[in-house]
């Protein structure tokens, strides 16, 4: 079962912190996998919408609607969410964590340690810092390192010289929906989250650049991604288009709530 991609909702957000109201843009990226192998991505930016495609998956976001449409190539299908139901969903989540929290509590505190590291909350220090420069697709950029324990750490580089056409509107209804992950990001056992959501404010600009180091058991994992072209003017509404006959499918999050 597929999610929606944490990522891509993240940098939702972070374009709040970005001037609006540009041209229309296109970011074509090439972007290399754990498994070495390479892919070419592109992001589209409008107004009204935006696309992430990523090979066999796309994302599309709809501001004023606040709907989000997963394309799955390779099965022929999508799938639609709104940020409605992502909140509702969440804050359900939210109550089944406030209830596993208490029980955790009452557990010795050597078990509740561990239970904790795999819940997240045991992360360790999370750190954001600033780094060298470096031009990337004709443009100027800044390194951040964010660090979380030592079993991940990130590298972006980002720019500040790109305007983005989002609504001052939609970027405030973004941000309400990432204030309603609150309670979760305070649960004891998403301490981790918590602490990644304040250092991320240090972060400014929006991500040319990015390689990923993730280890587990013993295995480090490395992706990365750098744009290769970036381009400012129109944007075709026939790129927002979900493919003609491609099946309509229940979303993740639908399904998740249907759950008992």
């Amino acid at each position: 079962m597929r999610r929606p991609k944490v990522g891509l909702v993240v940098a939702g957000f972070a374009l709040a912190a970005l001037p609006v109201l540009a041209e229309d843009l296109t970011i074509v990226s090439k972007e290399t996998g754990g498994g070495g192998a390479e892919k070419t991505t592109s992001q589209y930016f409008t107004k009204e919408r935006m696309r992430s495609n990523a090979g066999d998956h796309d994302t599309i976001f709809e501001y004023a609607a606040g709907k989000i449409t997963q394309i799955d190539h390779k099965k022929k299908e999508y799938s639609e969410v709104t940020l409605a139901e992502m909140e509702a969903q969440m804050q359900r989540m939210a109550a089944e964590m406030e209830k596993a929290s208490a029980q955790l509590q009452n557990m010795p505190p050597e078990i509740r340690e561990k239970m904790e590291k795999m819940m997240g909350g045991g992360a360790g220090a999370v750190t954001v810092t600033k780094g060298g420069t470096r031009k990337i697709a004709g443009y100027d950029t800044q390194q951040y390192t964010i660090a979380m324990g030592a079993n991940m750490k990130t590298e972006v580089w980002n720019t500040t010289a790109l305007l983005f056409p989002v609504p001052e509107a939609e970027l405030k209804k973004y941000a309400s929906f990432a204030s309603s992950m609150a309670p979760m990001a305070n649960n004891p056992m998403f301490k981790g989250l918590a602490k990644l959501t304040e250092e991320m404010k240090k972060i400014q600009g929006f991500s040319l650049a990015r390689t990923t180091q993730l280890q587990i058991i013993g295995k480090t994992t490395t992706t990365s991604s750098e744009a290769v072209e970036v381009k400012q003017g129109p944007v075709p509404a026939s790129v927002f288009a979900v493919p003609a006959g491609y099946k309509k499918v229940d979303s993740p999050m639908a399904k998740m709530g249907r759950q008992k």
